[in-house]
């Protein structure tokens, strides 16, 4: 029904507008993107509450939890990522030093 009205509302606006057809295309691409964008947080939250009740296999499993440190990755502050760059530095030097011998 909305789909309907806004189909309407862009012809009339099409018509007695002069850039009536940019206008009408700019508001469905914004509503496009806001359902898009909706869709993605109902996903993530899905997702959580299946986590949370032991719903998924151990593929969706090592996934989610995958994806949820690769976002907590982008909350850290400098000083942890130094650390964390520091020690992932370490264990590259140990392989390396390994791999030689």
């Amino acid at each position: 029904m909305l789909i309907l009205v806004l189909i309407i509302a862009g012809a009339i606006v099409s018509l007695l507008v002069p850039y009536g057809t940019v206008i009408v295309i700019g508001i469905i691409l914004g509503l496009v993107v806001d359902n898009y964008r909706n869709t993605l947080y109902l996903r993530e939250d899905i997702r959580a509450i299946k986590n949370h009740l032991g719903l998924m296999n151990n593929k969706e499993s090592k996934e989610y939890e995958f994806d949820k440190e690769f976002k907590q990755v982008d909350r850290l502050s400098s000083d942890e990522m130094s650390v964390i760059n520091k020690r992932i530095e370490a264990e590259l030097e140990k392989e390396s030093k390994k791999n030689k011998n």
